[in-house]
């Protein structure tokens, strides 16, 4: 079981102010200034907060509450704390009246008085009793002005806490859906790194096939061109062999020609040998 903290040395009321909020702020973790003042829903910066937990001098009533209830200390306690800083620092002095002020200068009236004496003092101490009871009035109004103020203070001073708790529930709602987000982004993260390593595989299974795909272009290349030389080839016999054809055909056509030329001269022969024979004439050899 831990031990309780040794008491302060003895010191000042800032001192054991000092320690005490020290001594609060290491039993909750010594959280840094930034981490206290977003406790407090960002209603003081850091920089505040800072000074408020060194404490080199009295600080405000309004940023102690908030440093101590941030880090869930007791608030009457730092408040009679702070009180006897400020009575300590700044200690509060009894308002001497001027009527008062005049009567201790006024010298004491005598022991023995004539009735014009007593009638003078007891007007006197009339006015005297007429001032006081106005003074009285005016005290009494401006005391239920302050009291007015201070409970307009301290419903504002409600209203303030409950905005605080309202945003320090919207606090826990956000740190909520940040570590929601936190948790979607690292899912994301790890997809992302799948769809890359499966975008790297699709790539190089591409890049193979790409490769395949140049060679059958490179093979296809080679066939049409095996295609267009056998073509050529095949064209080129055809040419040569329509050429023969045509030459063939072109001296069929002549010794046809001739065949004709010389049938008709037969025929033309055969035709004039009746008329010769008719004439006497030798019939000539064939």
């Amino acid at each position: 079981m831990a031990s309780e903290a040794s008491p302060p040395p003895p010191g000042t009321a800032l001192d054991h102010l000092r320690y005490r909020l020290q001594l609060l702020h290491r039993r909750n973790g010594e959280p840094s200034f930034r981490v206290v003042a977003q406790r407090t829903g960002k209603a003081i910066s850091h920089t505040t907060a800072g000074n408020v937990l060194r404490c080199d001098s009295p600080p405000g009533w309004g940023f102690l509450e908030l440093v101590v209830e941030a880090l869930g200390g007791s608030t009457e306690e730092f408040r009679a704390l702070w009180i006897a800083v400020r009575d300590e620092a700044s200690p509060l002095a009894l308002p001497t009246p001027a009527a008062w002020e005049e009567e201790e200068d006024s010298p004491a009236p005598a022991p023995l008085l004539s009735m014009p004496d007593l009638d003078a003092a007891e007007e006197d101490l009339q006015d005297r009793a007429t001032k006081r009871s106005r003074r009285e009035g005016e005290t009494r109004r401006e005391l239920l002005l302050a009291l007015e103020a201070r409970a307009d203070l301290t419903d504002r001073l409600a209203d303030l806490h409950e905005q605080l708790g309202r945003e320090r529930g919207r606090n826990e709602q956000l740190r909520e859906r940040i570590a929601s987000l936190e948790a979607d982004r690292l899912e994301h993260g790890w997809r992302i790194e799948r769809l890359q390593d499966e975008l790297r595989a699709v790539r190089d299974e591409r890049l193979h096939l790409m490769e395949r795909l140049n060679g059958l272009h490179a093979r296809r290349a080679e066939l049409y061109f095996m295609w267009a030389r056998e073509e050529e080839s095949q064209r080129h016999e055809a040419e040569l062999g329509r050429r023969e054809r045509d030459a063939e055909v072109l001296a069929l056509r002549q010794r046809l020609g001739a065949a004709e030329e010389l049938l008709r001269s037969v025929l033309a022969s055969r035709a004039d040998e009746p008329s010769a024979r008719r004439d006497g004439a030798p019939p000539s050899a064939p």
